[in-house]
């Protein structure tokens, strides 16, 4: 029986399955380097569990890695290129976090509660519809944004954090449109605004039948893809522009919600890290069901490290650690439910 996100991904076989130009150069926050001991932590833990390759770069320069050439599926770390689209769309001026939904969607228009959504909403996850597993992601949809269109709303927009498929998706409905009314696509615009200025592969990720690209999975990536792709983000998080994208916009678009502090664009941060009371969590354990608000402002990455890191999480160990304070970042792909980002995160 399919319930939730985690048993979708099970039945579908998915959980088994340096530098760039464009931005300034890296600092690093007079931080040193990690210790002889930390990478042999990292080379140990890193590489085990499933994993398929790994690396770790301060600023500029990879220090560590193993089978850096891999290639594979970055599942939900996809949230986070949306979120740089959405923030290309920011900087283009015809995409704002604070804008409904429903001036883009006419068919909500009339809709008492879905015409509240905002697009941060849809970016935080707390847009209060259902995750929307089934009718997004079984049998190849030929439409997902109509799909999207048509989930309920379970919660009171704002409210309630639950992770799922629909919000992005629904995100992507409303960048669609815009770029229509545009003249442009939304494959076209993802390759112009975010992939080739990142320095990620071209466009070729999962869609539907119509080939609208998904927001919430669906990336093929390899190491340094994601290490790229970490640089970007670390910057822009230190309040640095990079690779054309507004570290101002960025803020804006990935800030997270008072129901949810650890979560906004695709991101996860350990910003209770250093709170009394303060509990490190399993991500990829606590998210298909939704868990309440003081649940969440407890919760942390790590409590082990310091409160500007920050995740990009894939299921089956699929991670980017960002620590752009000290212009540090580790990619990892894998391809086991066994991960624990502890036992990482408690050794470096």
């Amino acid at each position: 029986m399919i319930r939730n996100r985690r048993d979708f991904l099970k039945l579908a076989g998915l959980a088994a399955a340096s530098a760039g130009s464009g931005c300034m150069p890296g600092f690093t926050g007079g931080a040193s380097s990690w210790s002889a001991r930390e990478l042999d932590a990292m080379k140990s833990v890193a590489g085990s569990h499933g994993a398929r390759g790994w690396a770790a770069w301060q600023g500029n320069r990879q220090i560590a890695g193993w089978q850096d050439g891999s290639r594979g599926p970055s599942f939900s770390i996809t949230k986070a290129i949306a979120a740089l689209a959405a923030t290309r769309a920011a900087g283009e001026g015809w995409l704002d976090p604070y804008e409904r939904v429903s001036d883009t969607i006419p068919e909500w228009r009339t809709d008492p509660v879905k015409s509240r959504i905002t697009v941060l909403m849809l970016l935080q996850q707390v847009s209060g519809l259902e995750a929307g597993v089934i009718p997004l992601y079984r049998n190849q949809p030929s439409d997902k944004g109509r799909a999207a269109l048509g989930l309920r709303c379970v919660d009171s927009p704002g409210t309630v954090f639950r992770y799922g498929p629909g919000h992005w998706e629904l995100l992507a409905e409303v960048m669609r449109r815009k770029l229509s009314h545009k003249g442009e696509t939304l494959p076209a615009y993802m390759n112009r605004g975010v992939m080739r200025p990142v320095g990620l592969s071209h466009w070729n990720w999962r869609s539907d039948r119509g080939n609208n690209p998904y927001f919430s999975t669906g990336t093929q990536l390899d190491i340094s893809e994601l290490g790229r792709l970490g640089r970007t983000i670390s910057r822009l998080l230190a309040g640095r522009d990079c690779d054309g994208f507004s570290a101002d916009a960025f803020a804006r678009m990935t800030r997270p919600s008072s129901v949810n502090p650890m979560f906004g664009g695709g991101l996860w941060r350990n910003t209770r890290a250093a709170r009394t009371g303060a509990i490190s969590i399993q991500v990829e354990r606590n998210i298909d069901d939704p868990r309440p608000g003081s649940f969440w402002n407890q919760a942390c990455l790590s409590t082990r490290q310091p409160p500007d890191l920050v995740a990009l999480i894939g299921s089956g160990g699929r991670r980017v650690y960002l620590w752009p304070d000290q212009d540090r970042r580790i990619a990892r792909l894998g391809s086991s439910t066994s991960w624990s980002d502890a036992a990482l995160l408690s050794r470096i």
